[in-house]
């Protein structure tokens, strides 16, 4: 029964790990924007020209690759352990000025971003924000990957011995204990 309880465990967060990267970690790096906002917005505040589109090109291949790795049965603890790790990237660069918390909404952001505003200019607009999804997604996809590890973690170890198991062979084995 502990088996199958986690092989539930790891197909599902497994399975929605690999929904969520390919949904809005992959595809969106690659379509529907010229600017994306995420790496467009990191790029302004630190004026590294390398972030858009470079690597959001790169973190949108990377989390494709990672997604097929959770999919598959044999891949799928590595493939954990990288979107634990991007997670936590995410997670970190979202709790630095240069990107925040709250990040500033997708469409006045990318419309201030191409018409080529400055930092000072589009934090003066004052725009609404996400109210913290992007922060949100990067914690939900970290715990769906922990989760995802720790199945596959106990789906490879080897039959634990209980507690009460350990103590009553122990008892057997030395004679001192004697049923009523």
């Amino acid at each position: 029964m502990d088996n199958a309880l986690n092989r539930m465990w790891s197909i599902s967060a497994g399975a929605l790990l690999a929904g969520s990267l390919l949904a809005l970690w992959s595809w969106p790096k690659f379509f529907g924007v010229d600017t994306h906002p995420i790496f467009g917005w990191a790029e302004a505040q630190t004026g590294a020209g390398w972030l858009e589109p470079g690597l959001r090109y790169a973190v949108g291949a990377l989390a494709a690759v990672v997604a097929l790795l959770v999919l598959l049965p044999k891949t799928r603890l590595i493939g954990a352990w990288s979107a634990l790790a991007m997670s936590t990237a995410f997670v970190v660069a979202h709790m630095t000025p240069m990107l925040g918390v709250n990040v500033p909404s997708y469409t006045p952001l990318m419309e201030a971003l191409a018409a080529g505003r400055t930092v000072a200019e589009i934090n003066a607009l004052a725009l609404p924000t996400d109210k913290g999804a992007h922060f949100t997604l990067a914690l939900v996809n970290l715990g769906l990957a922990a989760v995802t590890v720790a199945a596959e973690f106990a789906l490879r170890r080897p039959k634990a011995r209980t507690l009460a198991q350990t103590l009553a062979s122990r008892a057997l084995a030395s004679r001192e204990f004697s049923p009523a």
